[in-house]
């Protein structure tokens, strides 16, 4: 008769009900709608329940009505469930072998004597009297009519003993004393002997347990120092039975026959162990030296890429969420990067992986940046592990704007002083075409504007600890600037090719129609060589008239510099306000350039003081607009003739969050020393070509504040 032990779930809204799941059905052999015996193991009760299956019934477990729960008296975690034959009597004890009731053989019946009482409850009733139990008469028997009864025996209640027993009337000898009942008869009736009481009276063998579980015979080890209630096996077994890291196994022991579940991990211990702590030992009931361990879940089929409903979720830093099942099936780690594609639309997208055993397997949960970025818009997404090379990026320029708020500066400023935390952040990214992301630690949302190498098709690359960042506003900001030129004799050589300039040529004739404009202008004829002086004078000039057709009052100072260094006075002033509304303000600042630097040199390059005299126009500025950031741009063909002034100035710029500084090299200045001084203060070094590339840079420069943000900043 097979059996089955079950955990317990009682069941409140039905009656005489079992609902056990399909496999423990078809072990006991029946169906929905039959009677099956239940039996409490604890208390030998057993009583019946007609059978409900159920898909959503664990294996080891059941729910069962509470009104037999009642009648089992049961208190415990476990039943057992038989079939059954028949009607099995409700709540009576179960039909396992009792010890025989010691019974005291019946006194001979001697009229007027009364038997020696038996507890009545011990009694069945039988029919007609035993004739092994009659006493032998002694021999040559005289009858009497009565018999006192002897004052020896010791003094028992009076009971009349049931009719049944009283056998029918009979000649009696006379005794001169009652006799005890003789020793042979006892040992007749008292011959049954007592059965031990089995401890495992469900128990099953190993082995067979083994086959019925399709599992594996492991011996379960202490260990007090796990937690969570959660179990190890070694990786070979977990391979054996098919699972990974995180799923669930459950375990029966053969004696007791209770079952236990938990979620497993992997760990260094030996093939026939299954760790787990004392509580998890206690809790389960396990007392068998050697217990089956087994899977509850589907074997794991292994495959290349999977289908995967998915979920968007803020704030995961690139990251994706998948199960642990979805782990082992497409074999990856965590931090392995997943690719994803919408098949309808062929939206791709990437992130990096994070296994979380509370994610339903048929779910990946992917950042909802990246799901935006990517443009995937299906119920379903094909998942795969990345086979394609994640490229490490040299420089990667982000387009930033704040989250909240319109204080662009404000946050330009803060990622300057977190560009250690910014590049960990974007590192978590895969970046691939079209991805926008949010810092919200410090109200950045950024975009990739563009990157070397870069992004075209599907490429997937990510930011290293040797990229190089720049930051761009995406909007205005209004910032001051301080254009610093060089008229060393040196800036007179005429090496400076004029090409590409005509537009910037019409741009100055349509703004300003004075006559030293206009002759000046006439140096600067295509195909020529023309004086660095000249070339610089002219970048100044156009700056100056791009910052006026821009209308935010930004301020403009200017400083020459060569045996000394001197701040250009615009009337009474140390700088151009762009916004200023007097008339021919553009023309008059115009023409004191081109008189002050193209028409003068000097001999030697003083660098240092003109930073000096920068740091001091810097301190004005921030008293007129405090906060607000200034551009500073240094031109120069040479390198410093005047001690150290130039790289602590450099050092001071370095530490203004407010200040960056550009660098523009003509003819053979010092390139590396150049490179590093503007990279120190979040700008760059540029060297153009010719006339054209340097009257563009200004303009653009003019337009656009950009701060670069390089991957190691090296001492001046």
């Amino acid at each position: 008769m097979p059996d089955i032990k079950i955990f317990v779930d009682v069941k409140e809204d039905v009656t005489n009900k079992i609902i056990i799941s399909t496999n423990n059905a078809e072990k006991l052999g029946v169906s929905s709608g039959s009677q099956i015996e239940i039996f409490n193991p604890d208390n030998n009760l057993n009583t019946t329940g007609i059978v409900e299956i159920s898909e959503m019934a664990l294996d080891f477990a059941g729910q069962i009505s509470k009104d037999i729960i009642d009648k089992l008296q049961f208190a415990g975690i476990e039943l057992v469930l038989r079939t059954t034959t028949g009607a099995a009597p409700e709540s009576t004890p179960a039909s396992q072998p009792t010890p025989a009731p010691k019974l005291e053989p019946p006194t001979p019946h001697l009229p007027g004597v009364s038997p020696k009482p038996t507890p009545q409850a011990q009694f069945t009733p039988i029919p007609k009297p035993t004739p092994a139990l009659q006493p032998t008469p002694a021999p040559q028997p005289t009858p009497m009519p009565q018999l006192t009864p002897a004052p020896q025996p010791t003094p028992m209640p009076q009971l009349t003993p049931p009719p049944t027993l009283t056998p029918p009337p009979q000649p009696v000898t006379q005794l001169t004393q009652p006799t005890p009942f003789p020793e042979p008869i006892s040992a007749q009736v008292s011959s049954v002997p007592e059965v031990p009481i089995d401890p495992y009276p469900n128990k099953i063998d190993v082995n067979m347990l083994q086959s019925q579980k399709n599992g594996t015979i492991l011996s379960p080890i202490i260990n007090d120092n796990l937690e969570g209630g959660r179990v190890q096996l070694s990786y070979t077994t977990l391979q054996q039975l098919g699972l990974g890291q995180g799923m669930l196994i459950a375990w029966e022991d053969p004696l007791t026959r209770s079952m236990g579940s938990a979620r497993v991990d992997a760990a260094q211990i030996g093939d026939t162990e299954l760790v787990m702590s004392r509580d998890t030992k206690e809790d389960t009931n396990i007392h068998a030296e050697r217990i089956v361990v087994y899977s509850t879940e589907p074997p794991i089929q292994k495959a290349t890429e999977i289908m995967l409903e998915v979920q968007g979720q803020p704030n995961l830093v690139g990251y994706c969420h998948v199960s642990p099942r979805t782990q082992h099936t497409i074999s990856i780690q965590n931090d392995d990067v997943l690719a994803f594609e919408d098949e309808l639309t062929g939206a791709i997208g990437a992130g990096k992986v994070q296994i979380l055993e509370q994610v339903p397997d048929n779910i990946i949960i992917i950042d909802s940046e990246i799901l935006e970025a990517s443009g995937i818009g299906s119920f379903e997404v094909k998942v795969s592990k990345n086979q394609r090379q994640i490229i490490p990026l040299q420089s990667i320029s982000l387009g930033v704007s704040p989250i909240a708020g319109e204080n662009m500066w404000e946050i330009i400023s803060a990622a300057r002083q977190n560009v250690t935390s910014l590049k960990d952040w974007i590192s978590h990214y895969i970046i691939f075409k079209g991805i926008k992301l949010r810092w919200n630690a410090v109200n950045i949302a950024c975009s990739i504007l563009n990157c070397v190498p870069d992004l075209t098709g599907d490429i997937l690359a990510q930011v290293s600890p040797n990229t190089t960042l720049t930051l761009s506003p995406i909007g205005l900001i209004p910032f001051n600037a301080i254009l610093i030129i060089d008229i060393s004799r040196s800036m007179m050589a005429r090496d400076v090719l004029t090409k590409n300039i005509a537009p910037a040529i019409e741009g100055i004739k349509a703004a300003m129609e004075s006559r030293e404009i206009q002759e000046f202008l006439k140096h600067f004829k295509d195909g020529i060589m023309v004086p660095r002086r000249i070339s610089a004078a002219f970048a100044a000039v156009l700056f100056l008239s791009e910052k006026v057709g821009r209308g935010f009052g930004e301020k403009v100072s200017v400083i020459r510099f060569a045996d000394e260094a001197q701040v250009l006075p615009f009337g009474d002033s140390f700088y151009m306000d762009s916004a200023s509304g007097k008339k021919g303000i553009l023309e008059d600042a115009a023409r004191l350039i081109v008189d002050r630097i193209g028409n003068s040199y000097g001999q030697a390059t003083n660098m240092g003081a003109a930073m000096i005299q920068a740091q001091y126009v810097l301190a004005e500025f921030e008293k007129i607009n405090p906060n607000q950031p200034t551009m500073v741009v240094l031109l120069t063909d040479g390198e410093p003739t005047d001690g150290n002034a130039f790289f602590e100035s450099i050092k001071k710029f370095s530490t203004m969050q407010n200040v960056i500084l550009y660098i523009v090299g003509l003819g053979n200045p010092n390139d590396e020393l150049m490179n590093r001084a503007a990279a120190l203060c979040g700008g760059e070094y540029f060297k153009p070509e010719d006339a054209g590339e340097l009257l563009v840079w200004y303009s653009k420069r003019a337009r656009d504040l950009t701060v670069k943000l390089k991957a190691h900043k090296e001492e001046i």
